[in-house]
């Protein structure tokens, strides 16, 4: 199971690779709700955004990797812009990889396969 804790944008635009590849899936809503569902699925991979609600992806990271019990869930960051402090956020917060948006199909495929144990 693959959590993804983005907007609908961006999840409209991943969701295509997901179905190609015939990966299960689930949409979060916000970071709180994903902190409590990654503790208690342990999914196979978490994709997020920085603008989550309630708790933003950069803290989500941090609590995940601090964690014993979730510190070993790869985590994919999706950052919006080319700025380099939003990639060292993510990379400082625990990302184990960082995709930018216009997203790439051939990246996507890449992480889908690299980071999902199912």
């Amino acid at each position: 199971m693959i959590l993804l804790a983005l907007c609908e944008a961006i999840f409209e635009k991943i969701k295509p690779f997901l179905d190609k590849l015939h990966l299960k899936y689930q949409r979060i809503e916000s970071g709180e709700e994903l902190l409590e569902k990654a503790k208690k699925i342990k999914p196979s991979l978490i994709i997020l955004e920085k603008d989550l609600p309630l708790l933003d992806g950069f803290a989500v990271t941090l609590l995940l990797k601090s964690d014993p019990k979730t510190q070993e869930i790869p985590i994919v960051a999706v950052c919006k812009c080319n700025f380099p402090e939003e990639e060292i956020k993510a990379k400082d917060s625990g990302a184990d990889a960082i995709i930018h948006l216009p997203l790439q199909e051939e990246e996507i495929i890449k992480l889908l396969k690299r980071f999902n144990r199912n």
